[in-house]
């Protein structure tokens, strides 16, 4: 780890950017990427777990698990690249979820890296995904007169999340 002498020394990174690659799809036109998040799960941090000699109350917090959130992802859809639909539909039962059955891909899970760029366009941060899957699918509202880009919105779940950078 790099040491610094003051705040000044740190480059302050953006929201605006970023990109999201999943398993070679890197040619995907990124709206929004939100929700990522890690919750540690933790046992004995409530209340104490016993008493010792004297009546001296113990409490100690332990990692019992992890859990892994989702994150939301907002494509700006091309006529061309159908990626993310196919995806989802390759990845659920073709007939419905209500009549049971198999998926075209049968569950494949992809591997992801959402990366941030600092001023320079260089990586600053980095996040891997392992066990990604398309979790709901939708696409914005269509409407006369409407100046909005056609988005599709995918919900990813991930089995693993990593800042590697």
């Amino acid at each position: 780890m790099v040491e610094k002498n003051s705040f000044n020394d740190y480059e302050v990174l953006t929201n605006s950017r970023f990109y999201l690659e999943i398993d070679g799809m890197n040619e995907l036109i990124i709206k929004k990427v939100s929700g990522l998040q890690i919750t540690l799960e933790a046992a004995g941090d409530k209340k104490s777990f016993g008493v010792t000699k004297k009546g001296k109350s113990r409490m100690q917090a332990t990692v019992s698990g992890v859990t892994s959130g989702s994150i939301t992802v907002d494509f700006v859809a091309t006529a061309e690249d159908m990626s993310m639909h196919d995806w989802y539909r390759a990845s659920h039962p073709a007939i419905g979820p209500m009549e049971g059955g198999v998926s075209e891909n049968a569950g494949e899970r992809k591997t992801a890296a959402l990366t941030v760029y600092n001023q320079g366009g260089s990586e600053a941060a980095m996040w891997q995904f392992t066990g990604v899957f398309p979790k709901s699918y939708k696409t914005s509202k269509m409407e006369p007169g409407s100046t909005e880009l056609f988005t599709e919105t995918v919900e990813f779940v991930y089995e693993t999340c990593h800042r590697t950078q």
